[in-house]
């Protein structure tokens, strides 16, 4: 598992240095949502989600989109619940898919490069100014809007999604859904 880790944190898991409670809990934390999302054949062709990855997407949907009086965010919305469903889907692209999860792993090389230290071990405002060095290049620019965008989809989705839950973002935003709503995985129909 560690040649997949960005090359700064593969110094610090080799040179065998003391980890803090936070960054144990947090990687037990990334390690079984990772095991969750994992998608489990040998095919090479099919996405594998691995838990720094998924950690670094989450935790930028977290900061893009916080909790706050004026309405919920990404944790209330289970962002984490629809970015499994989305990224297990098989109508998405293989290229798409395996582009966003690279995002990732740029995201946490360069939060390496600028800070030393992993994007989830950042301040916010380390993540703030980061995120806004990012989204000037390319890659960082597609990364956050593809981010953004799930956000969105997660806060408008049917529960059945795996996102707004008790249709949370459906209640904040006084939104009245189509009718009629799919009730199973299976009723929902992929025809254009």
């Amino acid at each position: 598992m560690i040649k997949y880790l960005p090359t700064k944190l593969k110094e610090i898991v080799l040179q065998n240095k003391a980890l803090s409670r936070r960054t144990l809990l947090g990687g037990c934390l990334a390690a079984g949502i990772g095991a969750l999302l994992w998608q489990g054949s040998r095919d090479e062709d099919k996405v594998r989600l691995y838990a720094n990855e998924v950690q670094v997407l989450l935790h930028t949907a977290y900061h893009l989109f916080p909790h706050s009086k004026l309405g919920p965010g990404a944790v209330d919305l289970h962002i984490s619940g629809y970015l499994s469903y989305v990224l297990a889907d098989e109508r998405i692209m293989e290229k798409k898919r395996q582009r966003f999860l690279k995002g990732a792993g740029w995201l946490e090389e360069s939060a390496y490069e600028g800070y030393g230290k992993s994007f989830l071990n950042l301040a916010k405002n380390e993540k703030e100014s980061l995120l806004q060095k990012v989204s000037q290049e390319g890659w960082g620019k597609h990364f956050i809007t593809t981010v953004l965008n799930y956000l969105f989809e997660a806060l408008l989705s049917a529960p059945l999604y795996g996102s707004n839950l008790d249709e949370i973002g459906w209640k904040w935003l006084e939104h009245t859904p189509g009718f009629p709503q799919p009730t199973t995985i299976k009723e929902i129909s992929y025809a254009l």
